[in-house]
């Protein structure tokens, strides 16, 4: 599984950090940021719910 995150339409609105710590963290700038661009498969359905949460599309998740 592949995570990209598209940072120019980041609002930092923290959900994806809320649903996936592991993988997101919002920085000081004030947006969010991938920590680890390829989870575990057992981080999958975490990274889907931050996806869909996303107000901005920024999240990208693929298989």
């Amino acid at each position: 599984m592949r995570i990209s995150l598209d940072v120019d339409k980041c609002i930092g609105s923290g959900s994806c950090e809320m649903l996936a710590p592991e993988v997101f963290e919002v920085g000081e700038d004030g947006l969010a940021e991938v920590l680890d661009s390829a989870p575990g498969s057992e981080m999958e359905s975490k990274c889907r719910s931050a996806e869909e949460s996303c107000p901005t599309q920024a999240i990208a998740v693929e298989a």
